[in-house]
């Protein structure tokens, strides 16, 4: 036995319920300062002061790198009110990879050197070397445990839904066990499920009559483990907790509990109570994580499952599983590819100069958020993947520091077929043959910007409560708030008139056929009435020296002919200023007239876009895009967005009629629903006459300057 510094027996067996309190509080890479300043503010220092205030608690806190990366800029006093509860033996400080990666997503050298990093700065700063350690999203892989044993990590946390789908009872749940892995042990402490819907959500006396029926039923652990932007940083939580008298009953609760509850840290749990066995966790995470991975199909038939079971659907649930986290990089290909170009340059890191730093950039571009979406923005929000991309750029620039052009095939994705991957010291590009030879990613070193970081307007789950929420609202009526699941969100009518959803995958460079006088609501809406098999389809191709020349014999349903063969050739040729030239060939291949209307779709990204401010010029005239636009005889156009920020310069060697709008997505978020815009599209199309045998010539130029 030990005693604690008020007084109380820790670890004194069934007489005394510990209570480990432990926070997590998250901000991603490239948030904006005053999104991180407000939560500050609002959330992570009041909650603080407040534990500071009262001498006979503790508890344990994570902070994600970024956010501390930001502190130690911004606001060093928090971190100084962190300092003297650790010194005072009342807050333990937990370990993660310092960019806040998905361990499992990573490889093992990668996991420790995230880790050391992580622990590197908190030595630094605070003189302590952490213990344990928090597990992005509670993502749990047995694959990882080699790699956290291996950087010094004792335990970790984990939901107590990873024990219960192996086979554990509920009541067995409030204690800690061993795991093993490749023969290395780490510990494993189940977070209680109840308590995190609990706190702050319900009045103080629910809380008291959940831990003392663990108390009863002989349990030795609480534990209580969430985001710490839930106690201020949430919708109402910020009235509720500090304002409405929360916090103070429930701190007051753990502060005269008696002797029947004391609060610990995990570290105090792991030295003076003993395992309560062996453990092994199947790939998982917290349920909500599972249900949002599996997208919009997989997710009604898992809500259609539990409104069968009905009241019975909690005492199955651990016999239900859900999606994979890397399902979201099936899910959103965009993610993908982003994660893979990390993992293709990690490959490529050289060993002597600028190797370090080119690693650090890589591990900066493994930040979580941009992967994947739930309930918070995530990889809707277009300025998070941009500092992804920004990473990856500085990563490559200095890995290909006085490259000559190279044209490679590559796997780069790892769909089982090649991209054509074209790389320099100013750029780096992929072209996908196998899917209509379009254009998937062009990041200038200069900019620090890949102008292909679009996103395609898909359905979510999430979507039919919109509509619902629009034609049938509702109102709350239970004491107290609710959790962040159970938010009723309003969604405006013009939110529901803005789910629309792509034919394919917003990119650059798709070549449609049609024949709509004015296409520009159906390319809208996407329902485009699409003529051809070009864009989703396998080209030949054959690389150069500066991009790749690509081609197909295809068909083309025209009023007569419905099976109309024309071949089209295009070839891409990379310039050393900042220059994209693509030329097309197209020839007519049956034996009547082709009358079609060609156009080729062209989307890109621009920082400025975050904010919503993206013009188009149309030579001297400056065209706002916050309606879709129109022209004739469009022979160039600039895209651009207010700022200073990088523009895109469109030439064409003959007159087009040019549509255009912003790609915007509908997505939700802890604030509600919101209409975020994603990129700029733009398709320059041309009316085609060709007789049998006849040649059509024509070629896009793309310049950034």
């Amino acid at each position: 036995m030990m005693d604690g510094p008020s007084g109380q027996t820790l670890g004194s067996g069934r007489d005394t319920l510990s209570f480990l309190l432990v926070l997590h509080n998250h901000q991603p890479l490239g948030n904006f300062d005053e999104v991180i300043q407000a939560l500050t503010d609002r959330a992570y220092r009041p909650f603080l002061e407040a534990i500071h205030a009262r001498p006979a608690l503790k508890f344990t806190l994570h902070l994600s790198g970024p956010l501390l990366l930001w502190l130690e800029r911004r606001a060093p006093d928090y971190l100084d009110l962190i300092g003297d509860l650790v010194q005072r033996g009342r807050l333990e400080l937990l370990s993660g990879g310092l960019y806040e990666p998905v361990l499992a997503a990573i490889p093992h050298e990668d996991r420790i050197t995230q880790i050391t990093l992580m622990n590197e700065r908190l030595r630094s700063r605070f003189g302590v070397r952490p213990r344990g350690l928090w597990l992005t999203e509670r993502i749990w892989d047995s694959a990882i445990i080699p790699s956290l044993v291996d950087a010094g990590i004792a335990y970790v946390l984990m939901d107590d839904r990873a024990f219960l789908t192996s086979g554990f009872e509920a009541e067995r749940l409030h204690d800690y066990y061993l795991t093993e892995g490749e023969d290395k042990l780490l510990a494993v402490f189940p977070i209680d499920k109840t308590l995190r819907y609990l706190i702050p959500f319900r009045p103080p006396t629910e809380i008291e009559a959940h831990l003392r029926r663990i108390a009863r039923m002989g349990g030795r652990l609480a534990i209580a483990a969430d985001d710490g932007e839930k106690f201020g940083g949430w919708p109402g939580t910020a009235q509720w907790v500090y304002k409405d008298g929360w916090l103070k009953g429930f701190l007051d609760l753990l502060e005269g509990a008696g002797d029947w509850l004391a609060t610990q840290t995990v570290s105090e749990a792991l030295d003076h109570v003993a395992p309560a066995g062996l453990c092994y966790l199947p790939t998982c995470s917290y349920v909500e994580m599972e249900e949002w991975s599996l997208g919009p199909d997989g997710g009604r038939r898992f809500e259609e499952l539990k409104s069968r079971l009905g009241p019975d659907a909690d005492r199955f649930m651990p016999h239900l599983r859900g999606g994979h986290w890397k399902h979201f990089l099936i899910r959103y290909p965009e993610a993908n590819r982003a994660h893979k170009k990390g993992l293709a340059l990690g490959r490529l890191l050289p060993t002597g100069r600028g190797a370090n730093r080119a690693r650090l950039e890589l591990l900066a571009a493994q930040c979580n958020d941009s992967y994947w979406h739930g309930i918070f923005g995530g990889l809707y929000l277009p300025h998070l993947r941009h500092e992804i991309w920004r990473h990856l750029a500085r990563a490559e620039a200095l890995i290909r520091r006085r490259q000559k052009v190279k044209v490679e095939l590559s796997d780069v994705d790892s769909d089982g077929a090649p991209e054509v991957w074209i790389s320099s010291s100013r750029g780096s590009a992929q072209i996908q043959p196998h899917r209509g030879g379009r254009l998937v990613e062009w990041t200038d070193f200069a900019g620090e910007i890949n102008l292909l970081n679009t996103l395609t307007r898909r359905p979510e789950l999430y979507h039919d409560a919109i509509r619902r929420a629009a034609a049938h609202p509702e109102q709350q009526t239970h004491e107290g708030i609710p959790g962040i699941h159970d938010l009723q969100r309003a969604a405006p009518a013009d939110l529901v008139n803005a789910l629309c959803y792509d034919q394919w995958e917003r990119a650059a460079f798709l070549d449609h056929f049609f024949t709509e006088v004015d296409p520009l609501s159906a390319w809208l809406s996407g329902r485009l009435d699409e003529r051809g098999d070009f864009i989703e389809a396998l080209w030949g191709f054959t690389p150069t020296s500066g991009g790749v020349a690509l081609d197909r014999v295809g068909r083309v349903r025209t009023e007569s002919d419905l099976s109309h063969p024309v071949l089209l050739r295009k070839e891409y040729a990379f310039m050393d200023n900042r220059r994209l030239t693509v030329l097309y060939r197209m020839q007519n291949q049956g034996h009547d007239r082709l009358d079609i209307r060609f156009g080729v779709e062209l989307n890109f990204f621009l920082p400025g876009l975050a904010y919503g401010q993206s013009v188009i010029m149309l030579g001297d005239q400056r065209v706002s895009l916050d309606n879709p636009t129109y022209a004739a005889a469009v022979e160039r156009f600039t895209v651009s967005t207010n700022g200073p920020t990088p523009q895109l310069r469109i030439e064409l060697n003959h007159p087009a009629i040019l549509y255009s709008h912003l790609v915007a997505t509908v997505s939700q978020s802890e604030d509600g629903y919101e209409r975020t815009v994603q990129g700029v599209a733009a398709m320059p199309t041309w009316d085609l006459r060709l007789d049998p045998g006849e040649m059509w010539e024509g070629q896009v130029e793309v310049a950034l300057t």
